[in-house]
């Protein structure tokens, strides 16, 4: 391990160029904010963000009654490391090199080859943050494999302890014939069902799938804009998600986000599959945008940098610049120790929209 081979490389300058990229939309910030914490261990404390008591009117002189403790269940475990790599090869630095030795160089093409690995590992473990945090929204078991995740850490599933009574399906499912889905009738069983446990839901999320099958539904149309009798009945126009939201909100429904996300996974083989978190099929009726936190833990190479790394951090994430010989070569490293906690996990619903007989 050596000093990194490029000129332009130092903790300023990494800085400089992570914080003028270009924004990104990313949604786990919103639903799970950062949240440093002092090691590695996290516990997620499930039902700690319960629904208010109503305190006993009394006379004076008299004792305050006494209320129940909520049963709290705890999700224990390590949090685990997301961490990426990526090689300048000999011919990279040769290019590099002739860059350098002209007397103009084109220093968008310089800048480029510089700083583009930084920006790469940058945003690899972040998109590794997004799909943990939009897989475990979408359906609250988290489950890896090597189709998903190239190193794997456990073959278990991991259950964020959703409520049974939660998980809820649909009276018709919405892949039918649009004339014969009820989506909106869906939505208000559920806030009914959330209701009696004490429960509001501000928002609901879907994927695009989700939302197009929504939006085409009879039921849906004549909610928004209402019954226009001519020809076979009913509106034939699609409406948007603003006047979807619009209706939504006068009848004291969840309003809809759509979860529309992209995220490249590689596995071992080099091979890259696209696609959309979201888990296809259900909807995730959350109570406020913010359901928990995104746990950072420290970072053992952070607190013992070695002398040969050039380091600089951003959004929780630690990026290290170093060379090596045989061949000579330069690496950009990108990692961070983070993990969701989600202790509102039990005032959040999942409706499952391909089936109406049972949730799965």
């Amino acid at each position: 391990m050596k000093n990194s081979l490029l000129q332009e490389i130092n903790k300023k300058s990494m800085g400089t160029y992570l914080l003028n990229l270009k924004p990104q939309l990313w949604y786990y910030p919103d639903f799970f904010p950062a949240e440093p914490v002092d090691e590695l261990k996290y516990e997620t404390l499930i039902g700690s963000e319960g629904r208010p008591v109503a305190a006993d009117i009394v006379a004076y002189n008299s004792s305050a009654p006494l209320k129940r403790r909520e049963v709290i269940d705890k999700l224990t475990g390590t949090i685990p490391a997301q961490r990426v790599k990526r090689l300048m090869e000999e011919t990279d630095l040769n290019t590099y090199n002739q860059l350098k030795r002209m007397a103009n160089p084109n220093q968008q093409k310089l800048l480029k080859i510089v700083f583009d690995d930084v920006g790469f590992v940058h945003k690899s473990v972040r998109g590794r943050l997004e799909w943990l945090a939009l897989q475990i929204l979408s359906y609250p078991t988290l489950s890896l494999s090597k189709t998903t995740n190239n190193g794997i850490i456990t073959e278990l599933a991991i259950d964020f302890q959703m409520p049974a009574a939660n998980k809820r399906h649909v009276a018709v499912v919405w892949s039918a014939t649009a004339t014969t889905t009820t989506p909106i009738t869906d939505f208000i069983n559920v806030k009914a069902a959330a209701t009696a446990l004490g429960i509001t839901h501000k928002y609901a999320l879907m994927n695009t799938t989700q939302f197009n099958q929504f939006a085409a539904s009879t039921e849906t149309k004549n909610f928004s804009y209402g019954i226009i009798y001519g020809g076979s009945g009913g509106i034939l126009l699609t409406p948007t998600l603003e006047q979807i939201n619009t209706m939504l909100v006068t009848r004291k429904l969840p309003t809809i986000i759509i979860i529309d996300q992209s995220i490249t996974i590689e596995n071992s083989s080099h091979v890259q599959t696209t696609a959309n978190p979201w888990n296809t099929n259900y909807v995730t009726f959350i109570p406020d945008l913010n359901v928990g936190n995104m746990l950072f833990g420290p970072i053992a190479e952070e607190t013992n940098p070695p002398k040969q790394v050039t380091q600089t951090k951003a959004d929780g994430i630690l990026i290290s610049k170093y060379s090596g010989v045989d061949p000579i070569c330069e690496f950009t490293k990108g990692e961070t120790n983070a993990f969701p906690s989600w202790p509102r996990v039990s005032e959040c619903f999942s409706l499952y929209v391909a089936s109406a007989s049972a949730w799965a």
